[in-house]
């Protein structure tokens, strides 16, 4: 599996570039690429890509949550 970012995965789905996420948000390619990595992400930012995306701002902020398979 996979371990893409909620971002990666977003841009992905919809065929965008790093520009054109960033675009979004009237930032540069390099910053969407550090929020892609969850570096200089604010709480404040993660709920304006929230309402624009609609992914959750706690995994844009903290990543999918882990599930463990049972046994």
């Amino acid at each position: 599996m996979e371990n893409k970012s909620a971002i990666a995965r977003y841009r992905e789905k919809h065929d965008m570039t790093l520009e054109a996420f960033g675009a979004l948000f009237g930032v540069d390619k390099s910053t969407a690429s550090r929020w892609e990595r969850g570096q200089s992400l604010t709480v404040k930012r993660a709920v304006q890509i929230e309402a624009v995306t609609g992914i959750p701002r706690a995994e844009v902020l903290f990543g999918a949550p882990k599930v463990e398979a049972v046994e």
